[in-house]
């Protein structure tokens, strides 16, 4: 079971400097580092509910993604999952990180297993929650950047609150689901300005819908690997989760009741028991 401490330790933000990029992170724990990295839309708030369990047995560091949260808006930025790895790579070295263990949602996921595959001296154990989509999930908003040149239009200028809160209802949680809608106004306030919605856009052309830079990368993970998904995603997404296990060298499969992708969220308790067991078994 999780640890159910009532007085967890205390978050502490920071922001670093990286290769001119200013990313800001928050830390909370002690113990072996975690990196936890979030989903296209969202910032390290995603974790909020998982991070004081996880807090009690490592030392979590929960970074903004360069172009989101409050991390800075780089348009010059490459926004590839190389690039997000890279970041990531120095962002370990910032904090004194020699190894962490990496565990990411959706790209966030995506991210995780590149920079396994690129870099496995930084990588003890790997955890992936719903690392890819099938593209019946996808949602409006997700599918927008495969529209030619409407798409763009459409996506950063008339991408409003409600199409922002579809994506989340339709392509993250569990139908019914009943989710923080503050949070995810906060998101969409994030995410409101001209340069944010840049950055966003060229993160799902080149890191979320483009996904064939990842079939490579899988042979080369050597880090034991816990690939998660929730028992109420659909089945052509749990399909490709199965498809993962079996291309990843030392891969493991974990099904979260009770959840769709938004797993984090839906099922903190579950998602926290599960990453200490595997990455701490």
């Amino acid at each position: 079971m999780p640890p159910t401490d009532p007085t967890p330790p205390e978050a502490h933000s920071h922001d670093l400097l990286l290769r001119g990029v200013r990313v800001h992170y928050q830390e909370m724990g002690h113990g072996p580092t975690l990196l936890l990295l979030h989903d296209v839309f969202a910032d390290h708030r995603a974790w909020r509910r998982v991070l004081p369990l996880l807090a009690q047995r490592f030392r979590v560091i929960v970074p903004d993604l360069p172009g989101f949260g409050v991390s800075e808006k780089p348009t010059r930025y490459a926004f590839t999952r190389e690039a997000f790895a890279e970041t990531l790579c120095d962002l370990l070295a910032g904090v004194g990180a020699a190894r962490a263990h990496v565990a990411g949602h959706a790209l966030g996921a995506g991210i995780a297993l590149t920079l396994a595959a690129d870099h496995p001296e930084i990588v003890d154990r790997l955890a992936l929650m719903h690392a890819v989509s099938s593209p019946a999930e996808r949602s409006l908003g997700t599918r927008l950047p495969t529209i030619p040149v409407l798409g763009s239009l459409v996506f950063k200028q008339w991408f409003g609150r409600g199409m922002f809160h579809a994506h989340f209802r339709r392509e993250v949680f569990a139908p019914g689901y009943r989710y923080d809608r503050a949070t995810v106004d906060a998101w969409f306030e994030q995410f409101y300005p001209p340069e944010a919605r840049e950055c966003a856009w060229r993160t799902m052309e080149r890191s979320v819908l483009d996904t064939s830079a990842l079939g490579p990368k899988l042979a080369k993970v050597r880090a034991p690997t816990v690939v998660m998904w929730g028992d109420r995603a659909r089945p052509s997404s749990q399909a490709l989760g199965h498809q993962l296990v079996r291309q990843i060298r030392d891969a493991r499969w974990e099904l979260v009741a009770g959840a769709a992708s938004g797993m984090w969220e839906e099922q903190p308790d579950a998602v926290a028991e599960g990453l200490i067991r595997y990455l701490l078994g």
